[in-house]
């Protein structure tokens, strides 16, 4: 049997780590479940390639007898280009945002329940964060959508802020039940009562939020495939770099 090549680089390696048969021991000793660590792992290395991709040269202009024009104050400079964003996803394009929605976006006949995703981001862990949020129908599309920045945060924390300003936002429309997906198996595990809540960072958040479910008279979270949650995080990223539309 071929022994695998040793990496190179810091990508390479945390490749290795996210490949690992030992990553539950490797999760453990970081004080995260496999889950949460094998998404920063693979979030890590999406972000190392960003910055390649940015820290690129420019290609050599053309030869000309012209004076190059002065670049736009504010331009980024040459070799450190901004990476590509994608737009707003063809599902939310005609869909509100919920801060300018005065009313509940639920039906006045039909599911009493409010479906909510949201996902937390966070470049660097700490690091500039940001929250991406979509309400939907049960069986249904999305309704309303919300994107913020959220300052400096953690992953962890940023899950919570998620959480907590969907809540904020369906108890202003006076929603009363809401079946929650969230692809932070932490974040649902210590919501539902499967984990306990140890971080001091995470505890005020974690008790805002179980104040505002206590208000409902019917609440339900899952925890879903990262793949699944694609909307709120393209929200959420879109937030970070400053392209989300109005």
């Amino acid at each position: 049997m071929t022994e695998p090549a040793p990496p190179v680089t810091l990508g390479d390696l945390l490749l290795a780590l996210e490949r690992t048969e030992n990553l539950r021991s490797l999760a453990r000793e970081c004080g995260l479940t496999p889950g949460d660590l094998k998404r920063r792992l693979r979030q890590w290395r999406r972000e190392l390639a960003d910055e390649a991709e940015a820290a690129a040269p420019d290609p050599a202009p053309a030869e000309t007898t012209a004076a190059p024009a002065a670049a736009p104050k504010g331009a980024p400079a040459r070799g450190r280009r901004k990476p590509a964003v994608d737009p707003l996803p063809p599902e939310l394009a005609d869909v509100p945002a919920a801060a300018g929605l005065a009313a509940s976006p639920l039906p006045a006949a039909g599911s009493p329940v409010l479906e909510v995703w949201t996902d937390g981001a966070s470049r660097g862990n700490p690091g500039p964060a940001s929250v991406g949020i979509v309400f939907g129908l049960k069986g249904g599309g999305p309704v309303a959508r919300h994107a913020e920045k959220i300052g400096i945060a953690t992953n962890n924390v940023a899950e919570y802020r998620a959480v907590l300003r969907a809540l904020e936002l369906a108890a202003g429309w006076g929603v009363k039940r809401v079946s929650l997906q969230l692809d932070s198996e932490l974040v649902a595990r210590q919501i539902s009562g499967q984990y306990r809540v140890k971080s001091q960072d995470l505890l005020p958040f974690y008790r805002q939020v179980m104040d505002l479910i206590r208000e409902l008279d019917g609440f339900a979270v899952r925890h879903i495939r990262r793949e699944r949650n694609a909307l709120a995080d393209a929200l959420a990223n879109l937030a970070l770099d400053g392209t989300l539309p109005d």
